[in-house]
């Protein structure tokens, strides 16, 4: 991979502004609400990217992965493997039904699920997972850490086979529709190449990223928390997706990040706070955004001194 494989910066800028604007209007319009579902405005995303992406005749990344992970021929069989998977775990102890609503109320949602199973059955077919496994595992830590803190404080009241059961079914659908909509948007096109990726780019990424949130209706309420709190979880995404090389790691990432508080839905919890729960969980990902941005940094210096 090289800076060969990057968008321009006219066409990322161009990429960006309509990431914004598409996350500013499609809300707005009753008809793509009902057509579509919530689900719309990410998927649009998705589109924007893959439409950038393929226009410049670049590839996707989805099979990107460490140096030497590639496979030389792909094993087909993996890839149908992750398709089973992950149709068990969506109907797995009644799951079935949260299937069946996200159909009935979110098409958009629908289609990336399908389209992001696909994407990483290819990815699992054509590389070597085992080289990710140590990203894997730094994903999980970065994305449960502040979930973590936050179910801590806020104490919810919830049935554990119940939560485990949705806990899963988030996690398969929120990875999956990430890798095509979110992941594909802003880490791979917004940032480029994981290997020349740098600080500069990951804050740029980090700030569209916020905005795209804030402009949305539905996160409405503290427009400026918003934009901190989705800028630093998008930061400590991009430093995931470009210390691993893989844009696997970094919707798992994500997946995880998302999948507990989806799971508790509107489970009872401690009154009074909500507050604190929000700040040590923003306090928490920020620590992260410091620790992985100066490894991103460290990595950048070493690569520097390499070539000169």
């Amino acid at each position: 991979m090289s800076s060969s494989l990057d968008l321009s910066w006219r066409a990322r800028l161009a990429l960006a502004v309509c990431l914004v604007g598409s996350a500013a209007g499609l809300p707005r319009l009753g008809v793509v609400r009902q057509l579509a579902g919530g689900t719309a405005v990410p998927l649009a995303a998705g589109v924007c990217a893959l439409i950038a992406l393929l226009a410049a005749r670049l590839p996707l990344g989805f099979a990107w992965g460490p140096a030497g992970s590639q496979r030389a021929v792909p094993e087909v069989a993996r890839g149908f493997a992750v398709g089973a998977a992950c149709a068990a775990a969506l109907i797995w102890q009644g799951n079935d039904a949260l299937l069946a609503r996200l159909w009935r109320d979110d098409r958009a949602a629908s289609l990336a699920l399908l389209a992001g199973v696909a994407a990483w059955g290819g990815a699992v077919a054509t590389t070597r997972q085992r080289a990710l496994l140590r990203w894997y595992g730094v994903a999980a830590a970065a994305a449960l850490l502040p979930a973590s803190l936050l179910i801590a404080v806020l104490r919810p009241t919830v049935p554990a086979s119940g939560f485990a059961a949705a806990f899963v079914f988030f996690l398969v659908a929120d990875t999956m529709v990430a890798l095509v909509t979110e992941e594909l948007a802003f880490r791979r096109a917004l940032v480029g190449p994981p290997d020349s990726a740098g600080l500069g780019a990951l804050a740029l990424m980090a700030l569209v990223f916020g905005l795209w949130h804030v402009v949305q209706p539905g996160y409405g309420g503290a427009p400026l928390g918003t934009l901190l709190g989705t800028a630093l979880g998008g930061f400590v995404a991009g430093c995931v997706y470009t210390l691993s090389g893989s844009l696997t790691a970094a919707a798992l990432y994500h997946g995880l990040h998302n999948a507990p508080l989806k799971a508790l839905g509107g489970a009872p919890i401690a009154a009074g706070r909500g507050g604190l729960a929000s700040g040590v969980a923003l306090a928490g990902t920020a620590a992260l955004a410091v620790a992985l941005g100066w490894m991103v940094w460290r990595r950048g210096g070493r690569e520097s001194a390499r070539l000169s």
